[in-house]
């Protein structure tokens, strides 16, 4: 059977695999299933029979993607991960798992957005097979600003999403809402009208259902209120206004808008209080000492480094707030610079530009 379909569980095997080195050292698929067997108890020993793999056939792109997860994972050495992942695309560009794990370290270790599209717009045709390496070019096409092409992706695709993974719908409202806030600054009110009433839906296609509580609608309706405020229907925008400033549940940085509510409302101290709680947060994240989590984008954590960058911007929104825009653009430089593909700092330096 191909290496994808034979992987060595038992202790027992560990004895066959060593016998079967000693009889021929050439074999390289010896030292990958005795790397398998290893790696969890003794990671650098599984490294040193991958790389020994590795040597002996080069084109094995399932070695050079074992060994781009342990560099990153073990030894905490995102370049030589990516190089490592980088060789697994070349021998096998058809495998579209390689792409999901490839971009997210890409992300992680804060790769420019262009460089990560072009590699996943190179081989749509295969990232386009899997729902989960396909909303990773969506994301990216958001990042870089074609929202269209990402809108499209999003409204004529089917998309089948596992339990709790509900970042689709979040992609979705981040284009549309990007796309929205574009045409407002571009005179068009009715075009951004439109976008910003379609991010508070929640498409059938997307088999992501509406929570009881939507942490992103004080946001989405603080956008409603602003185009309905530029096409001169102030009744409305202060209807919007008011439905954005009284949720509750929204995430942190979502508090934001619903202090330009409260600001647009006329009441600027319950306005003040949000801003001054969003810079108390983004201090209090900066001098946290975080655990670090290497193998961030291949499980639920963040790196310290994109962690600090949030914090940033968590200040910068306070700050913005208070309408104190330079500290607000400096604090967005800094978020950017430490997380290249932070979308909302970018959306936000680009407004303040």
């Amino acid at each position: 059977m191909p290496p994808d379909y034979c992987f060595p569980f038992r202790g027992e095997s560990i004895t066959v695999l060593n016998a079967a080195i000693s009889h021929n050292a050439a074999d390289a698929r010896a030292y990958y299933y005795l790397g398998n067997l290893l790696y969890d108890m003794q990671p650098e020993e599984a490294i040193r029979l991958w790389e020994q793999s590795r040597k002996i056939d080069d084109s094995f792109a399932t070695v050079h993607r074992n060994l781009g997860w342990a560099y990153y994972r073990t030894q905490k050495d995102a370049p030589k991960a990516i190089a490592s992942y980088e060789k697994a695309v070349a021998c096998d560009a058809k495998d579209p798992r390689l792409y999901i794990e490839l971009d997210g370290l890409y992300e992680t270790g804060n790769v420019s957005p262009e460089r990560r599209l072009a590699l996943l717009e190179k081989n749509h045709e295969t990232v386009a097979k899997r729902n989960d390496s396909f909303l990773r070019e969506i994301m990216v096409l958001v990042l870089v600003g074609r929202y269209d092409q990402a809108i499209d992706f999003l409204a004529n695709n089917q998309f089948h999403v596992r339990e709790g993974g509900g970042e689709i719908h979040d992609v979705y409202v981040d284009a549309h809402l990007l796309r929205g806030v574009r045409y407002l600054m571009n005179g068009k009110p009715e075009e951004a009208l439109a976008d910003f009433h379609a991010a508070s839906e929640y498409p059938e296609n997307l088999s992501v259902g509406r929570p009881q509580t939507d942490s992103r609608a004080p946001q989405v309706a603080y956008h409603v209120a602003t185009a309905c405020e530029a096409l001169g229907d102030a009744s409305k925008a202060k209807e919007f206004y008011t439905k954005s400033a009284g949720q509750r549940g929204g995430r942190s940085e979502v508090r934001f808008y619903q202090g330009l509510s409260y600001l647009k409302l006329g009441q600027k101290s319950r306005a003040d209080e949000i801003f001054d709680e969003l810079i108390e947060t983004g201090k209090q994240r900066l001098s946290e000492k975080a655990t670090e989590d290497f193998f961030a984008k291949f499980g639920e954590g963040q790196t310290p480094q994109a962690r600090q960058a949030s914090a940033h911007y968590m200040l910068a929104l306070g700050y913005r707030g208070k309408g104190q825009a330079d500290q607000a653009k400096a604090e967005l430089e800094a978020a950017v610079k430490l997380n290249v593909s932070h979308l909302w700092a970018r959306a936000q330096l680009a407004e303040l530009e």
